[in-house]
C-alpha cells in the first residue's frame, strides 16, 4: 500500500460517493491482535499463513505473524525488527518481504532473516509477484515504478511511468502483470503491463479508488480490493466488473483460497484479519 500515514487527505477526494450508508458484509471470522496488517499469504506445504504487520511509527517495530488454517495464531511476532513490511512472496523455503526500501529474505525452516538487500532508487516498495522463470517484480507506489529482481539476485528498475498510477498490488497473469493502482490525482484503475513490450493498458473502464490487493481466480478472472471503500471486485481481462462484497475502509492485500472459495482480508485500521466465505 502507498504510505498510509501520509496520504489520508488524498483519500477523502475518492470517497465522494455515499458508500458509508451501505452495510458491510459480515465475515464468519474476525481474527484480532495484529498491528496494521497489510498482506497475507498461504504456505500450503506447511498449512500456515504468513501476515505482514506494518505496526506503528517506531523504527524496527514491524513484524511477520504465523497463523494456522483454523485461525489460531502460532507466532504473533515470528520475525521482528522490520520497517513497514508490506508485500509477501513464498518461494520454496524462502519468504520474501518488501520492507520499505529493501527486499528481505527469510529462511522459513530456520525462522530468521538471511538477507536484507537495499533497492537502489526505491522510495516505498509494496507488493511482490514472480514469473515462472523466477524473476520477482516489486511495485514502488511512491515512485510509480516496478522493480525486478532477476534469478541472479540483481535488482533494477524495470519500468517507471506515471501511467502506472502509483502501482500497489501486482500479479503475474499469463504474459502480463496485473496492477492494482492506488491512483494519484484520480482514483486508481486496474491495469495490465505486457511483460515483453512493457505496454501499459487500463482494464477497468473507470477509476475505482485506492486499489490494493489482486488475486487470481482462474485463467480469465481475478479479485481486486479497494482500500478506500473496502469493496472487493471481480474482474475479467475484458474489463467486466462485479462487486462481490463490501468490508470496511482499509482492506489490504487480500488472499483468495480457491479450494474453499474463501477470502481473507487484512484490515489495516481494524488490526484484524477478516475471513469470508463466498458460497
Amino acid at each position: 500500500m502507498n504510505p498510509l500515514k501520509t496520504t489520508f487527505a488524498i483519500l477523502l477526494a475518492f470517497l465522494a460517493v455515499p458508500l458509508l450508508a451501505q452495510d458491510p458484509a459480515e465475515p464468519f471470522l474476525k481474527l484480532k491482535g495484529f498491528s496494521h496488517p497489510e498482506s497475507i499469504i498461504l504456505d500450503e506445504a506447511r498449512n500456515v499463513f504468513y501476515i505482514s504487520n506494518m505496526a506503528d511509527d517506531q523504527p524496527g517495530d514491524g513484524f511477520i505473524s504465523r497463523l494456522d488454517r483454523d485461525g489460531q495464531i502460532l507466532d504473533l511476532k515470528w520475525i521482528t525488527g522490520l520497517k513497514d513490511p508490506k508485500g509477501l512472496l513464498l518461494n520454496e523455503d524462502k519468504l520474501y518481504v518488501t520492507n520499505n526500501t529493501e527486499l528481505v529474505e527469510i529462511d522459513i525452516q530456520k525462522g530468521k532473516i538471511v538477507k536484507q538487500k537495499m533497492v537502489e532508487g526505491a522510495q516505498s516498495l509494496n507488493d511482490i509477484t514472480a514469473d515462472d522463470a523466477g524473476n520477482l517484480y516489486i511495485s514502488d507506489s511512491s515512485k510509480s515504478s516496478i522493480f525486478m529482481r532477476d534469478t541472479s539476485g540483481n535488482i533494477r528498475e524495470w519500468l517507471n511511468s506515471p501511467r502506472l498510477e502509483q502501482p500497489n498490488g501486482l500479479l503475474v497473469f499469463g504474459d502480463d502483470i496485473l496492477v492494482a493502482a492506488w491512483g494519484k490525482d484520480e482514483p486508481g484503475y486496474v491495469l495490465k503491463v505486457d511483460r515483453k513490450t512493457k505496454k501499459i493498458e487500463r482494464i477497468s473502464r473507470q477509476g475505482i479508488g485506492n486499489l490494493d490487493g489482486v488475486q487470481k481466480i482462474d485463467s480469465d478472472n481475478f479479485y481486486i480490493s479497494d482500500w478506500a471503500t473496502g469493496k472487493i471486485h471481480k474482474f475479467n481481462m475484458n474489463g467486466k466488473q462485479e462487486e462481490i462484497l463490501i468490508s470496511e475502509k482499509s482492506a489490504g492485500d487480500i488472499l483468495f483460497l480457491n479450494d474453499s472459495n474463501q477470502l481473507l482480508l487484512p484490515m489495516n485500521f481494524q488490526n484484524e484479519i477478516w475471513w469470508y466465505s463466498l458460497d
